[in-house]
């Protein structure tokens, strides 16, 4: 009876020590610099959330407005232009609408803070992934970061000649297209260039005679070099220019509502009552 029970404990035993090793072959890792260097995401002692290319192609997201619907605890509200974009980490930020207020999130593209939000919100490029910071960072990001961070790293210039070309459409002529090209010039430098575009009509309609409003007319370039002297030393210069020249942001209708009656005193019309409808003054 003893010798049973030895036999049917070893068995499991070796069992163990067999599945142990395929298990640690198909863990993947996850390294972020959230703390200025490189540490898996179960190490970092911060409460970071990362979203990789992966998640980012398949989501379809477009520029960093596109973030709160794949990181939890991230709000990001866009008032009468691009350059009255909050952004809100676990309901802090400033919130306010004036863009000469400092943020209280700061966002930093390969390192670099970006200063105001309108030069932050263009299409993203082509991202290796986006780390979104939540609390206080001042010590390692400086001031502006004291509700978070949200952090985008780029994807550096391959060593391999590679390309990728994108073309989308759809409803109100929304119009999309992406390029990217990277390759190797020697040994130890290699090139990216990518550039967008970005067009939509507006879908908010101006019944005072202007333009639609919420439209989307944005386009980007940017190029890189990636210099690699040693296996341990790596330079880039990365130069890029983004253009945004839409109307925005209608967002409010005129209801018949309680104060219906003020309004055609003073000459004005109403929107009918439909939740469906885009329409404004």
């Amino acid at each position: 009876m003893n010798n049973k029970r030895f036999l049917l404990g070893t068995s499991i035993l070796i069992t163990t020590l067999m599945t142990a090793p395929a298990y640690a072959q198909v863990k993947d890792e996850i390294i972020v610099t959230a703390t200025k260097r490189q540490q898996t995401l179960q190490e970092i002692p911060v409460a970071v959330s990362v979203t990789d290319a992966d998640v980012i192609e398949k989501a379809k997201i477009a520029d960093i407005m596109d973030l709160q619907t794949v990181v939890p605890s991230l709000r990001v509200s866009q008032l009468q232009n691009s350059v009255q974009t909050t952004f809100i980490i676990r309901g802090f930020g400033n919130g306010a609408n004036n863009p000469g207020i400092e943020p209280s999130v700061g966002v930093f593209i390969d390192g670099v803070y970006r200063s105001r939000s309108a030069g932050a919100i263009a299409d993203l490029p082509r991202l290796e992934r986006v780390e979104v910071l939540r609390g206080p960072q001042s010590t390692l990001f400086g001031k502006n970061a004291s509700a978070g961070v949200i952090s985008v790293i780029t994807a550096k210039p391959s060593h391999t000649f590679t390309g990728s070309v994108e073309a989308s459409y759809g409803n109100y002529n929304a119009l999309g297209l992406k390029g990217y090209v990277s390759g190797p010039i020697s040994e130890n430098l290699a090139f990216s260039l990518s550039g967008g575009l970005s067009k939509r009509d507006g879908y908010f309609k101006n019944l005072a005679g202007g333009a639609d409003q919420n439209d989307r007319d944005r386009w980007n370039l940017r190029g890189q070099l990636l210099f690699e002297p040693t296996d341990n030393a790596s330079f880039r210069l990365i130069v890029d220019h983004d253009e945004i020249d839409e109307i925005c942001c209608g967002v409010a209708n005129l209801l018949n509502g309680p104060t219906g009656a003020a309004v055609v005193a003073v000459g004005g019309n109403l929107v009918p009552n439909d939740p469906f409808a885009r329409e404004g003054y």
